[in-house]
């Protein structure tokens, strides 16, 4: 009998330290969802035909130049659409600032299908993170694609509230390089060309674009060529079309080191973002210790 007193005893004993515990983990929990809603971080957007080295090293340069700003979620999307993920926002910077890599696997896909995708990756950032509101930047095709996701998703609970967006090198009105298409025929590029229906579409639903967001677009000059090898400059500033006077500004990066792929590896890149998104007075540091491939993969 005393026995199963003290076996009785032990177990009430142990199960009311699961249950402690159990109540702790989860008030933990709620506690850090909390703080995420007050992280602001900045989604980026590769290009046409873009890799994880599109905005690498640009990610790694902010990354080192503040504590509060870190590369801390890779987002590579599947044709699919299943995500896999790649590290996580934490909840220990409350200023915000963290950067998302969003990743096509498909890297030559419409950009309709680019349009779903994103949703797809903002809507976890939405639901798994606790994400209230983001920064957005694009360069090339990411821009058109961040643009798409603007017209094509609501404004409710389900995504993130989008506060910025930094267009770097996007061809709003287009490509047009006759010889460029000769090679380039996959659904993307058919998009890019000048005059595409998916161009025509964007221009057709810019009133659906939320009208408080802030949007700055920043286009290259090579050797005073009025384009930047590839994108005309009156073709990225063609998205003040798209945007109110009030919240659109433009900047020209002229060089003869200037080039459309290049374009988001300049320094003077680096200081317009980090003035536009963080406010912050200069550009970037130049050494860097940070490194994507340090998170591990999570199949989701």
């Amino acid at each position: 009998m005393r026995k199963a007193t003290v076996i009785s005893l032990l177990a009430v004993f142990f199960v009311s330290i699961v249950a402690i515990f159990g109540v702790i983990y989860v008030k933990t929990q709620q506690e850090e969802a909390k703080v995420k809603e007050t992280i602001i971080p900045t989604v980026f957007v590769h290009g046409y035909k873009g890799t994880a080295n599109s905005f690498g090293h640009l990610l790694n340069r902010i990354g080192s130049d503040s504590r509060t700003k870190q590369i801390a979620m890779q987002i590579m999307i599947k044709p699919n659409g299943q995500l896999k993920i790649r590290g996580h926002l934490d909840s220990q910077y409350k200023n915000g600032d963290s950067a998302v890599q969003i990743l096509f696997e498909d890297n030559r896909a419409s950009l309709s299908k680019q349009t779903l995708w994103l949703q797809n990756a903002m809507k976890y950032i939405r639901e798994k993170e606790h994400i209230k509101t983001v920064n957005l930047v694009g360069h090339s095709m990411g821009g058109l694609a961040i643009l798409s996701y603007l017209e094509n998703t609501p404004v409710d609970a389900a995504y993130p509230v989008p506060q910025k967006f930094i267009a770097i090198a996007t061809p709003f009105n287009g490509i047009d390089r006759a010889d460029y298409f000769k090679l380039q025929k996959d659904p993307a590029a058919h998009d890019l060309k000048a005059g595409s229906d998916a161009l025509k579409n964007l221009a057709k639903n810019k009133t659906r674009i939320p009208k408080t967001i802030q949007m700055l677009a920043i286009a290259g000059d090579q050797n005073h060529t009025g384009t930047d090898g590839l994108v005309q400059v009156d073709s990225v500033f063609y998205a003040r079309n798209f945007f109110p006077k009030a919240n659109y500004q433009e900047r020209l990066i002229s060089g003869t080191n200037v080039t459309h792929s290049g374009l988001h590896e300049s320094f003077e890149v680096d200081a317009l973002l980090s003035q536009f998104l963080w406010d912050l007075p200069d550009g970037m540091e130049k050494d860097n210790g940070s490194n994507l491939d340090t998170v591990p993969n999570v199949e989701k």
